[in-house]
């Protein structure tokens, strides 16, 4: 017998929502375990239907038995990939000219089941940047998949990227707020939303579980310091990897402006995290983009605000560099858990220390860095700004996963990381 399915009340609460715009309906009689009919065919998904929804389990989930009626259907999906490539040189770059329009006509032409559209359709309606931000990973995808020997298909890494991000809409809106302060059990929920869509996708109609696996492994990183698993090397599959690339290369896009420096900085400061071949089609885009542009300084920070930054960073890496015995002593001793965490912790911190070290700036004393920074061009000015920005979000990834990470060890372990995150916080 089928099992019961619970009604996710995040997900049906967007799916209300979006009632209110959009025509929502059961796409087949939605029956009660028990054998009631709860909505008959036809009948609107609305709020008067949500309570009745929540009440009981069903035969089947939710998403296997409604449809928007005008979801975002692959026409606006095609008009959305060609707004993007014409907005951010850097992307068509990427994609190529001919590779562009291969990827717009294969958008066009994608068929989207209606389980596939109106999951999407949920999605999209969060915001007006959640389709932007899912039909750019589906971009960049496939076209790293199509350019990279034995990769992936094409159709496939259209399919995950446009799909990776659709475990949110079973998420607390309030948790994923832009600026939301997370505690780590919210960050817990946060990182199960690859897990969240790939369960989702898995044995849905015209997804499946090559869709479900890409999906699942989106945020993993090839030197182990990704989610949900922390797959290292060999174990993180292709097209996972693929989409972690284009994951990043949107999220850059997405940040604002100076997006190809930002690429050839982002690309070459933590090695290990990414496949080499596709570190090489987006550095020579960047380079391809930036060469030749005219100078141009950094108008978001003042030398002030720079220095300020480097004084920030440096001592985030002294504290580091102060404890790293200390945290390198726990580790013989220490369970396989607590090893593996201390490991990739030590490795992900000091290669940060090290790319802080390239920039010449961890050798000077405060007041020095002022006249420092005052004499160096515009465009080294500018690639110094777009290093210490990314520095700073490294340091904040590192403290947030091993906290996040802490909290599936036994408490003794995570009293353990909870001290040491406290000694190098300082």
């Amino acid at each position: 017998m089928n099992e019961a399915v619970e009604v996710n009340h995040h997900y049906l609460d967007r799916v209300v929502a979006l009632s209110e715009d959009s025509g929502v309906e059961a796409s087949e009689d939605i029956m009660a375990r028990n054998g009631m009919k709860l909505l008959a065919k036809g009948a609107r998904i609305d709020a008067r239907a949500r309570a009745r929804l929540l009440e009981y389990k069903l035969t089947k989930p939710l998403e296997s038995m409604m449809r928007v009626v005008e979801g975002v259907g692959s026409r606006k999906i095609d008009r959305v990939a060609e707004a993007l490539l014409e907005r951010h040189p850097l992307l068509s770059r990427l994609c190529g000219a001919a590779t562009g329009k291969l990827l717009s006509t294969s958008l066009r032409d994608l068929i989207l089941t209606s389980q596939v559209d109106s999951l999407l359709s949920v999605y999209a309606a969060q915001g007006p940047a959640k389709l932007e931000h899912a039909v750019g990973i589906a971009l960049v995808s496939a076209a790293m998949a199509n350019q990279i020997s034995g990769g992936p298909p094409m159709d496939l890494m259209l399919l995950a990227g446009l799909l990776h991000d659709v475990g949110e809409v079973y998420i607390d809106p309030a948790i994923l707020a832009p600026g939301a302060r997370l505690t780590p059990q919210q960050w817990k929920h946060v990182a199960a939303h690859p897990i969240v869509g790939a369960r989702v996708l898995k044995d849905m109609p015209g997804a499946g579980i090559k869709v479900a696996n890409a999906v699942l492994h989106h945020h993993e990183r090839l030197d182990g310091f990704g989610y949900p698993a922390g797959l290292r090397g060999d174990a993180l599959p292709l097209p996972g990897q693929v989409l972690a690339m284009a994951e990043m290369l949107i999220g850059l896009l997405e940040a604002g402006s100076h997006n190809a420096e930002r690429a050839a900085v982002a690309v070459k400061l933590i090695p290990g995290e990414f496949n080499r071949a596709l570190l090489d089609k987006v550095a020579t885009a960047a380079h391809a983009e930036t060469k030749n542009r005219p100078a141009q300084d950094d108008a978001g920070a003042s030398v002030q605000e720079l220095a300020e930054r480097v004084i920030t960073v440096y001592g985030a890496v002294q504290r580091f560099r102060q404890n790293r015995e200390l945290i390198v002593s726990k580790i013989p001793t220490a369970s396989a858990s607590l090893k593996s965490l201390l490991e990739h912790a030590v490795e992900r911190s000091q290669r940060i220390s090290l790319a802080f070290s390239s920039t010449g700036l961890d050798s000077h004393q405060p007041d020095e860095l002022t006249a420092r920074l005052t004499e160096l061009d515009a465009n080294v000015r500018l690639e110094v700004s777009i290093v210490l920005r990314e520095l700073q979000w490294r340091l904040r990834e590192v403290k947030r996963e091993v906290t996040l990470r802490s909290a599936q060890l036994s408490p003794p372990d995570a009293a353990i990381v909870q001290e040491l995150v406290e000694l190098t916080s300082r």
